[in-house]
């Protein structure tokens, strides 16, 4: 996926990562020495992606045992961020999200899926989600946890996902403060593998896609 990815792109993930340099190469020791940082010993001195995703998920007590690959997994931390989120939002506060997002759906969403949907939030959080809606899902989990860890999301992410991540810059940046306190995310390297995992995540479905 790496190999595939652009510039932009790849430079995005360097910066959220702090990577050394933008390089596919570099993003994988990256990857790789944060989940040391929390994990030990415990994968190994060279874990892979899949093993660090897991780890991830078992952090914020995803049961992923029905769900083999790794895009799958990927999908269900984004659901799960997007769910905290949303169970802490007001009623003012998820209509309005509801609303952008269904203005950007009605833009993207080439299938007009998601735009059918009675609502945009439990159409991205549904069991089955592909094409735009996994895009659409990552890029707005991505926004939602920025507050979060106390820094703006480097220029060249809003770049390659622009379309999406406007849509987080006001409700969903209301709520990310207290989400890694929910989840007990104390290590400085969660602070960059989960909105990494969430990157990647809407990078390989922009891909999938074509676009």
């Amino acid at each position: 996926m790496l190999q595939k990815a652009t510039k932009e792109e790849i430079r995005g993930l360097a910066e959220i990562l702090k990577s050394e340099s933008p390089t596919p190469d570099s993003i994988i020791k990256s990857l790789q020495r944060n989940s040391q940082s929390i994990f030990g010993c415990i994968l190994g001195p060279q874990p892979s992606y899949k093993d660090i995703v897991r780890q991830v998920a078992n952090k914020l007590k995803i049961d992923y045992k029905n769900y083999h690959s790794t895009r799958e997994i990927e999908i269900k931390i984004a659901q799960k961020v997007l769910e905290t989120v949303w169970e802490k939002m007001t009623p003012e506060q998820r209509e309005e999200m509801e609303e952008e997002l269904r203005k950007t759906a009605q833009k993207f969403d080439k299938t007009g899926s998601l735009v059918t949907s009675a609502s945009i939030f439990v159409a991205l959080t549904a069991a089955k989600l592909s094409g735009f809606g996994v895009y659409l899902l990552a890029s707005t989990a991505l926004g939602t946890i920025t507050s979060a860890f106390g820094f703006t999301l480097p220029f060249a992410v809003y770049t390659t996902i622009s379309s999406a991540i406007a849509v987080i810059i006001g409700p969903a940046g209301w709520i990310g403060a207290g989400l890694f306190t929910i989840w007990k995310l104390t290590s400085p390297s969660y602070k960059r593998l989960v909105p990494a995992i969430l990157y990647i995540c809407a990078l390989r479905s922009k891909q999938l896609a074509g676009t």
